[in-house]
């Protein structure tokens, strides 16, 4: 981005932040420690620069992170956002997964790539379909044979634990699992949003889309993608690229 665009980023960002908490230009400035004319002149992208000071303020008063205003996204960008948006309970939760994986990278296997190595999922309940995903135990794989097939789209792994999902997939199994949007035929993992309960579905995009159970067991779920209420109520967790033992 040049100056010009990131003059024009920060001006519409930080008037739609001032709009969110319904407040005048005047108080908008006042809050943030600066006259009205050079408030109206970064509103007006006519000004790109914000000191420090300016910056630290903004966050205080808005909770958004300068770089966010200029509209720099990377992949930490978008974590930090989505991590902000949680309760103080979950934070912490992240916190000590952030501290484990750390921990655990610091005695990592030499042999081992960082990036090669990824945190399969083990849950801790009955693996039924339609359990309760929530809580598990994390153990690490080395998917160095699988990087040249799936790339950067490899991201997590679940072992399967129990054979409720025979023949398809047996106890033992691990499920390499992408995170990136889920296509027409795959296998993805749905979690109600209602409920807490998660199932292996295979989609089909039709009118309306259909979930359909793998091993002809289960109930097959309609979700009307023009709805959003509809849509709403699943989330995506991540699709199935392969199963290894």
């Amino acid at each position: 981005m040049n100056r010009l665009e990131i003059a024009n980023n920060i001006s519409t960002n930080i008037e739609r932040e001032r709009i969110k908490l319904g407040m005048s230009q005047a108080q908008f400035a006042k809050a943030l420690d600066m006259s009205l004319s050079t408030y109206k002149r970064i509103a007006n992208g006519e000004s790109s620069r914000i000191d420090i000071y300016t910056a630290h303020r903004i966050y205080k008063l808005t909770g958004r992170f300068s770089c966010e205003l200029t509209g720099f996204n990377d992949d930490v960008i978008n974590l930090a956002k989505r991590i902000k948006k949680l309760s103080k309970s979950q934070r912490i939760l992240i916190d000590s997964i952030i501290d484990t994986e750390l921990a655990l990278s610091a005695y990592k296997d030499e042999s081992s790539h960082k990036e090669d190595l990824i945190s399969v999922l083990i849950p801790t309940g009955n693996m039924t379909d339609g359990m309760i995903f929530d809580s598990y135990n994390v153990e690490k794989l080395d998917v160095s044979n699988y990087r040249k097939a799936f790339g950067d789209a490899l991201h997590i792994g679940i072992r399967i634990t129990s054979n409720h999902l025979h023949p398809v997939y047996n106890k033992g199994d691990i499920l390499l699992i992408s995170r990136n949007p889920i296509r027409d035929g795959d296998t993805g993992i749905f979690i109600n949003a209602q409920n807490k309960r998660a199932y292996i579905r295979k989609l089909h995009q039709k009118t309306p889309c259909e979930l359909t159970p793998i091993n002809n067991y289960g109930e097959t779920f309609y979700v009307d993608s023009d709805n959003v209420d509809d849509m709403s109520k699943w989330i995506k967790f991540g699709h199935v690229l392969c199963k290894v033992r």
